[in-house]
């Protein structure tokens, strides 16, 4: 077979002996065509080479099977995992999933063929929603962790309740012994902002004014549990060999230093994530302090880096791939007409590792 990238429909219908209209409606499967004539018309578009043009198919279907995932940063693994299970989850489905990083230039929906759009938070939603999400309407799904959250335009949202996630890490580890229990967060900032002031509110009712002592703020804003500083994300990126990061693991050796100058030290730590634990975990092994031995650290995600740092992390898993996975669905669901629901609920649990330690 010879392919000819230059076929057209109009040299397919002049072989074929039909008409244009007919091959598009064989080619698209959009309308009656008997099914005899449309084998034929597709064998011979085969034949010839016949390569459909993606953008024109598109405009005619008013469909492009693709869909925009805007994310601040896919180095952490974190949302790396979930933008894996969205693509696998998609593919399912005979869809694509396109990346986008740059979270505050909306207006390229409009110059995107996608037929919805995901959001790995809330913030990243809303602020869609105020500017261009107002007056363009194309289906939407967010991946939430703030069952609370209200939106400027109504969309579904996959849920991770923080306030649960935090609640049951607490019970876990005053089931180990632990009474004095830290945390350490890079800002206080959206979600990040939305752990601390849970765990806050829960070691207040367990020992009053005291867990403050506890706390590590790489940012020193954390104190106002109602403050929220509009933070430079720059602050936090690493570069190597020009390429730029947003590094987590970086900011947990910084705590770990926070941490050898507290007066008032806790006996375990509930890190931001995973990333933030590891690197806390690493740069203390290099100060000379064990882990769990002398100090306990507990992360949050489940991200498969943890299988290759030593001692394996004990942490809350969010399971990032299957909240993804589970955004595709609704959003999928929502474009084809299908069921959904508005609200969905992820699941969590906690994977014990090495990190934790039982205090008689």
């Amino acid at each position: 077979m010879t392919i000819n990238k230059n076929v057209t429909r109009k040299d397919v219908a002049r072989k074929a002996g039909v008409s244009v209209s007919v091959v598009s409606r064989a080619i698209n499967n959009s309308g009656y065509v008997e099914k005899d004539k449309k084998q034929r018309i597709i064998r011979i578009a085969n034949e010839m080479g016949y390569i459909p043009n993606p953008v024109a198919m598109a405009l005619q279907q008013r469909k492009t099977n693709q869909l925009l995932f805007f994310c601040t940063d896919l180095t952490g693994a974190c949302f790396n995992q979930m933008y894996h299970g969205m693509a696998r989850e998609a593919e399912k489905r005979g869809y694509h999933v396109l990346a986008s990083m740059n979270i505050e230039d909306f207006d390229q929906v409009k110059r995107t063929l996608v037929d919805g759009i995901l959001f790995n938070t809330e913030e990243t939603a809303e602020r869609y929603a105020r500017s261009v999400g107002k007056n363009y309407h194309i289906p939407t799904v967010v991946a939430s962790f703030q069952p609370s959250m209200t939106y400027a335009k109504s969309m579904p949202s996959v849920i991770i309740d923080n306030h649960e996630v935090i609640n049951t890490m607490i019970d876990y580890l005053m089931k180990k012994g632990h009474r004095k229990i830290g945390i350490a967060i890079p800002f206080n900032e959206g979600y990040i902002s939305d752990r601390f002031r849970h765990w806050k509110h829960r070691m207040m009712l367990e020992m009053g004014e005291e867990c403050m002592q506890y706390l590590i703020d790489i940012n020193d804003n954390s104190m106002d549990p109602d403050h929220r500083i509009d933070v430079h994300m720059n602050h936090y990126y690493n570069a190597t060999e020009e390429f730029a990061y947003y590094d987590l693991v970086d900011i947990g050796r910084r705590a770990a230093r926070k941490y050898v100058e507290m007066k008032n030290k806790p006996t375990v730590f509930i890190c931001f994530n995973d990333d933030m634990a590891i690197g806390m975990v690493e740069e203390l092994k290099k100060m000379g302090i064990r882990v769990p031995e002398e100090l306990s650290v507990m992360g949050i995600d489940g991200i498969y880096l943890r299988d290759h740092h030593e001692p394996k992390l004990t942490t809350m898993s969010l399971f990032p791939d299957r909240q993804g996975a589970k955004c595709v669905e609704v959003l999928i669901n929502m474009i084809e007409g299908r069921k959904y629901k508005h609200i969905n609920y992820a699941g969590y649990e906690i994977i014990e590792g090495e990190t934790v330690k039982t205090v008689h």
